[in-house]
């Protein structure tokens, strides 16, 4: 006796019901993601810019700007999310009051982890369109 239906059996059916409120988390959770990018004037840039400094930032957000322009981070979203960055988050960079003395460990560690996050949030999204493309057109689905 399943709790739960296999899953074999839930995949098989053209419509899986959801709660709205898994919905709902999964938009909060994206919106997190993209905001701990490294790029920019974001969270994320902030965060790398304190942590590793101005060349590890220069260099994550060059990776980011393709990762967003290729579709390899969070597929229909990357193209305008990345032009947002690009257009609206290119004020002047805000120098950091103290940039001789170093970053912990402790804090270097909490913000690659934040950054890994974000990217493995991101990059199965990209995945999601290349197994629909390799089922066959949206007709074999009715």
């Amino acid at each position: 006796m399943y709790l739960l239906p296999p899953a074999a059996e839930a995949l098989s059916h053209a419509q899986v019901y959801v709660s709205p409120l898994l919905v709902g988390g999964w938009c909060g959770l994206v919106t997190t993601a993209l905001n701990c990018l490294p790029v920019g004037n974001l969270d994320g840039g902030r965060t790398m810019l304190s942590a590793f400094g101005r060349n590890a930032l220069a260099v994550s957000s060059l990776l980011c700007y393709v990762g967003l322009g290729l579709g390899l981070l969070g597929s229909s979203l990357a193209l305008p999310f990345g032009l947002y960055v690009l257009i609206c988050q290119r004020t002047a960079e805000q120098y950091i009051q103290d940039e001789v003395s170093g970053v912990s460990e402790r804090r270097r560690g909490v913000a690659a982890a934040l950054i890994i996050f974000a990217i493995l949030t991101l990059v199965p999204m990209g995945a999601d369109l290349a197994d629909v493309a390799a089922v066959g057109t949206p007709s074999s689905f009715l």
